[in-house]
């Protein structure tokens, strides 16, 4: 009787992995970068629009910014330059998922890996003091990673201060 019962139980196991084995996978489809940017785009219209906002102008990018306040002088901020910064940035839905003051980034330059590829438009968008206001698509933010309090697929708004800029 025990023999039985042992026997049955491998066969119930042996079942059981046989079905776990050929569980299909299923796989993610492939990220489509060209079809989040056209949503992202119309995301982005579709919030300017509902705030009444004006003056966004739209960047080769697919960035949307708005210069606040004009900076001092004619130069701009170049991709090998560090920066101090005062920032904030927002979901579409308004929650504030960062902020920072008179921040520089070490010893990093605009153009290094380590900032995602959108905020790097909108300081070059203003001079020493200026500020801009920008909305980064997801495909130039964190695409369809989730970054905890950043849902994936986020269009993301920055209000950067360009406070000082450095060769």
């Amino acid at each position: 009787m025990m023999k039985r019962n042992i026997l049955g139980l491998v066969s119930l196991l042996a079942i059981a992995l046989i079905f776990a084995c050929n569980k299909k996978d299923d796989p993610q489809p492939p990220y489509d970068y060209d079809k989040q940017a056209a949503i992202d785009e119309q995301k982005i219209k579709d919030y300017i629009a509902a705030n009444n906002l004006t003056g966004y102008v739209r960047d080769t990018t697919g960035v949307y910014f708005k210069v606040l306040v004009n900076g001092q002088g004619g130069d701009t901020i170049k991709l090998t330059d560090r920066f101090n910064i005062d920032y904030k940035g927002f979901l579409l839905n308004g929650t504030r998922f960062d902020s920072a003051r008179a921040v520089t980034f070490g010893d990093m330059r605009l153009g290094q890996p380590g900032l995602i590829e959108g905020f790097k438009v909108g300081p070059m968008k203003t001079t020493k003091g200026g500020t801009v206001r920008y909305f980064i698509p997801s495909v130039l933010g964190y695409r369809d990673q989730d970054k905890g309090s950043i849902p994936p697929n986020s269009v993301l708004i920055f209000e950067v201060k360009l406070n000082n800029y450095y060769y």
